[in-house]
Parts: C-alpha cells; structure tokens; sequence
C-alpha cells in the first residue's frame, strides 16, 4: 500500500468521524469566534492567541481595516486608564494706561500693555473610565449543528460567513450596552476611527488673571504710553495632548484590539 493510499484511507476515516482530531463545540458560533467568558476559556476556545487583546477594548474593526491591529498601551489588571495634557496655550490681554511722565529711566517694575501668549502644561489625571475584566477568547473547535439566534452580535478574527454578516454600522466605534428605555442600534459621538488612528481631543480654557496695582509719583494722562492696566482680565486658551510622546489618549479612545463585528441574518 502506497503513501497515497495510506492518506485516502486517513481522510475517509475524518470524514466518518471514526477517527476525530478536534472535538465539536457544545455551541453552534463558528470557528474564530471571539467572546468574553466570566471564567477560563471553554472547551473549544482558547486566549493564547489573543494575548494583544489582553488589556483592550474589542473594537469593531474600522472599515478598511484587518482584524488582530491593536492601539494604545494595554491596561494592568484593575489599572485606572491616565492621560495627560501636555501641552497648554492660551493669551491674555491687558488694556494700556498712560501718565503725565516722561517714558524712560527709572521707575521700574511698571508692566507694558498688549495681549501675551500664556504656555504651560496639565498635570497626568485619571480618565476614571468605567470598565469591567472578562477573558477574551477564540473559538478554536468546529460548532455544532445548532442554530445561532437571529441578531445575535460577535467578533471573529476572519470576516463574516455563512448565514454572519458584518455589521457594518459599528465599524470604528466602541459597543456599549443598551440602558433602559435606549435606542438599539443608535450611534453617537464623534466620527468612525478610521484603521490605525490615533484620536485626539482638546479642551477649551478660560479664565482670568489679577495684575495688582503699582502706585508712582505722577499723574495720569498724556503722554508715557502703554503701561498695564491693574485689574481683572480674561484669558482663553487650549489644551491638546501631545500624541509624540503619549502613544494614546485614553480619555477618549481605551486601549482597543480590533475584529470583525458579525451579526446572524
């Protein structure tokens, strides 16, 4: 009996299921199935494979994109996700006032009057997200012959087959669960990711800044210009994170791992 033979008959025994190399499921989710488990993985699924999603939000993938990309640093277990804002900009302006002296020498620690630019930093905050800890597996067994309930949702590392079909809807975007009295299937927030991105955000800032009087020997008027103004005055600015040395900011966007979001037609 040749070698051919040998795998004929080999084959042929698969297939009856005399001999059996991978037990069935006790579920009918195909094969590469992703899903939370409250506990270790099933028989039939396995998380060795799925280490970069340790410590990541599953993620839909973006349209365009693959499954198994990953973004941000992975959280510990029961780590608070931080952000900083590295970078804070903003002006200030102060109206001028005017004496009756001569501009020069030597009364010094008067201000000049102008609008100045303001730089300065955010100290590192919690972004105090509310998460919870499941283990992340894959199907790895072939299912059963049973039936998966029509609208049943769930991520797969291989695009959708069968009687799956990818929602397409939630591509880019984080799945959170419904409240009371929501709308299924209602999208908010800003735009879908896109493959790879990093989102930014910035915060708006405002608020104002006291100059305390400087009293000198003289009278006010004409005509030794644009000395500060004591007084109140309103500042607006901007913080940003700086994405060259935060690799994420998780105020926004969880550390994510991204695979395909299939729903039973």
């Amino acid at each position: 009996m040749n070698s051919r033979s040998v795998h004929g008959i080999l084959v042929f025994l698969l297939l009856c299921g005399v001999f059996t190399p991978v037990a069935f499921a006790d579920d009918p989710l195909p094969t590469f199935t992703i899903a939370y488990f409250n506990g270790p993985c099933p028989a039939g699924w396995d998380n060795t494979s799925l280490a970069s999603a340790s410590g990541r939000s599953l993620l839909p993938t973006p349209r365009g994109g693959g499954a198994g990309g990953f973004i941000g640093e992975p959280l510990g277990s029961q780590q608070a996700p931080s952000h900083q804002h590295a970078k804070a900009t903003g002006s200030i302006t102060s109206p001028a006032k005017q004496f009756v002296l001569i501009d020069g020498c030597c009364n010094g620690s008067l201000g000049r009057s102008g609008t100045y630019t303001m730089d300065g930093s955010a100290q590192k905050g919690n972004s105090s997200l509310p998460y919870i800890q499941f283990n992340a597996c894959v199907k790895i067994a072939p299912p059963n012959q049973e039936t998966a309930p029509a609208g049943l949702l769930t991520f797969s590392l291989v695009p959708c087959a069968g009687p799956y079909s990818e929602y397409t809807a939630a591509s880019g975007r984080y799945v959170v669960g419904l409240n009371p009295n929501g709308q299924p299937a209602a999208t908010f927030g800003g735009s879908n990711l896109q493959p790879s991105e990093i989102r930014r955000h910035s915060h708006g800032m405002n608020g104002s800044l006291n100059f305390p009087s400087k009293d000198i020997a003289g009278a006010s008027g004409c005509c030794a210009h644009n000395y500060a103004a004591s007084g109140t005055f309103n500042f607006t600015g901007v913080t940003e994170v700086d994405t060259s040395n935060s690799m994420y900011d998780s105020a926004v966007q969880a550390p994510y791992y991204t695979a395909f979001f299939c729903e039973v037609r």
